[in-house]
């Protein structure tokens, strides 16, 4: 059941059609992404196995797929993947998973379950009356996307790749500047906030705090053996200040290497 050759087709058959948007590497790196995100998809799902319906796994691969297809008409229109710049992503993936019919053939709950996902793979908070299936398709989503951020930004954390500012939001890449509220965040145990993003450095302390939001133990371990995490960490300055959250950060990590079997 869960063959996607039909719709791996179908996206890059969709992505082909941005192929001639000027300066469009950052829409290559979307679709080298999307393959990734949906490799760890695949990862969780193995491990779920006798824990999850097809229906369910099926419903988490599509939206894996299809999570940042809106990420290129957005790109196309404004030159940009900031959001708060231009339009909600994950809104207007939903929008164009629905317009252009990627999933007509999908039973109705497996449509709806990758729906949903795509729609909530980027908030800040997920709402508390989703359904646990929506709850469960969605977190898959959301763990395999951030993992394939870490390394993502592990790349241009490090470099001066042409894309590197589209990446990064536009932050200000001064080596020692950091913002106090992003610090805040880690040291409370909170998930920052992009709007809340001033420079590289808040990037580093904003991707540790995702680790506070890994729900499967097989994404917390991938990162935990990755080394992914330690390199975004590596580039913080050694500020007293910062000494507190960088601390914190590593004791999630350590973790992340325990963990057993048991999802949150």
């Amino acid at each position: 059941m869960n063959d996607l050759s039909a719709h791996r087709e179908r996206f890059l058959a969709y992505v082909g059609r941005f192929r001639d948007v000027p300066d469009a590497a950052p829409l290559r790196l979307k679709v080298d992404h999307t393959f990734k995100v949906l490799e760890h998809a695949g990862v969780i799902v193995d491990s779920l196995r006798g824990r999850a319906d097809e229906k369910v796994c099926r419903a988490a691969l599509l939206g894996a797929l299809y999570h940042d297809c809106g990420r290129f008409p957005q790109f196309q229109r404004y030159r940009t993947f900031m959001d708060a710049k231009s339009v909600n992503h994950a809104i207007l993936s939903f929008r164009t998973m629905r317009d252009e019919g990627f999933l007509h053939e999908e039973e109705r709950e497996v449509r709806g379950l990758a729906q949903c996902a795509v729609l909530l793979h980027n908030r800040h908070i997920l709402p508390a009356l989703l359904s646990p299936r929506a709850r469960f398709v969605t977190d898959i989503v959301r763990d395999s996307d951030k993992l394939d951020i870490f390394r993502i930004m592990v790349g241009y954390l490090h470099s001066a790749l042409p894309e590197r500012d589209a990446v990064l939001l536009h932050v200000q890449d001064n080596p020692e500047g950091w913002s106090q509220v992003v610090v805040d965040d880690v040291l409370a145990g909170r998930v920052a906030r992009y709007s809340d993003l001033r420079f590289v450095n808040d990037f580093r302390l904003l991707l540790g705090t995702w680790m506070l939001e890994l729900r499967f133990a097989a994404t917390r371990r991938a990162l935990a053996e990755s080394g992914l995490m330690e390199a975004v960490l590596a580039g913080l300055p050694d500020d007293p200040r910062l000494r507190p959250a960088r601390e914190k950060l590593f004791a999630l990590l350590d973790a992340c290497g325990r963990s057993g079997e048991e999802d949150c």
